[in-house]
């Protein structure tokens, strides 16, 4: 393998034998490297072939404009779930789990947290993917120096949920996404309305519609509520919410013959609500 480009301390842009463009990951490989230096196997920790012109594209931007800290962070972590776990992982993780963790660290210290109403689901229908998330809150807040916040667990367990080739959840993964497409359409065209995909609540929004259409699936949804006090409250308020989510029932009954529970249709009328602030 013979160095082009140094991309950063973690990444090198290299040929191999038969002269196709690789990246290279590994700690310090990049450092003190000149273009024509050739690599010994022993130094090179993760090879990427450049067959893709979008990842490879992602990649050489992702390493401009991202400290080198967290393709080493995001590495550990990685390393982590499959050691631990014995988790069979697309590459693709490299770059989203690497934007994720610099995305969050940047979060934090301008003093923005996100946070996960999911934490408790998450552990329970996911418990390796969010000890791995765990790990990496624990590992980024003593390499950074900063205090990470456990519901940022939650969020990057989402990566290694979607990164497995074997995940249940990742081979069901085509009719979670159109039924959830299916249902953002549904509420978008019911109210006329234009997402702001830059907010919070709408991130919130798909984060839950992402979830209830998960548990949809493993035909597991949240139970009814014990008293129907908070419902009907909630239901006297968000009128127009409830109707929205009557349609919803129609159709999750047409695709799956179930009936939503009363907190799925209350969460749902709560989070439909927040996006509605925001027209």
């Amino acid at each position: 393998m013979r160095v082009v480009k140094v991309l950063n301390n973690s990444l090198v842009l290299a040929l191999d034998d038969a002269g196709q463009e690789t990246i290279l990951m590994g700690k310090g490989i990049g450092y003190h490297k000149s273009i024509g230096y050739q690599f010994q196997e022993s130094e090179i920790e993760k090879v990427f072939v450049l067959k893709d012109k979008v990842v490879s594209r992602n990649i050489i931007r992702l390493a401009a404009e991202t400290d080198a800290v967290y393709f080493e962070l995001a590495k550990s972590v990685i390393d982590y779930a499959i050691e631990t776990y014995g988790m069979k992982l697309m590459d693709h993780i490299y770059l989203s789990l690497t934007d994720h963790l610099s995305f969050a660290a940047r979060r934090i210290r301008e003093g923005i947290v996100l946070q996960n109403f999911y934490t408790l689901e998450m552990k329970k229908f996911n418990p390796n993917e969010f000890q791995v998330g765990e790990y990496a809150v624990s590992l980024m807040s003593e390499q950074l120096g900063m205090e990470v916040p456990m519901d940022e667990a939650g969020n990057i367990a989402f990566h290694f949920i979607n990164a497995q080739y074997d995940h249940p959840y990742n081979s069901q993964n085509l009719l979670i996404a159109s039924t959830v497409s299916d249902i953002l359409d549904i509420v978008k065209y019911s109210f006329g309305i234009t997402y702001n995909e830059d907010s919070t609540p709408y991130s919130r929004y798909v984060t839950h519609v992402q979830l209830f259409v998960q548990r949809l699936v493993s035909r597991n949804q949240l139970p009814d509520e014990k008293s129907s006090l908070l419902y009907e409250q909630i239901s006297a308020v968000c009128q127009k919410e409830f109707e929205c989510v009557e349609k919803i029932q129609i159709y999750v009954m047409d695709k799956f013959r179930q009936k939503l529970t009363s907190q799925e249709r209350m969460y749902l009328a709560l989070h439909i609500h927040r996006v509605l602030e925001e027209q």
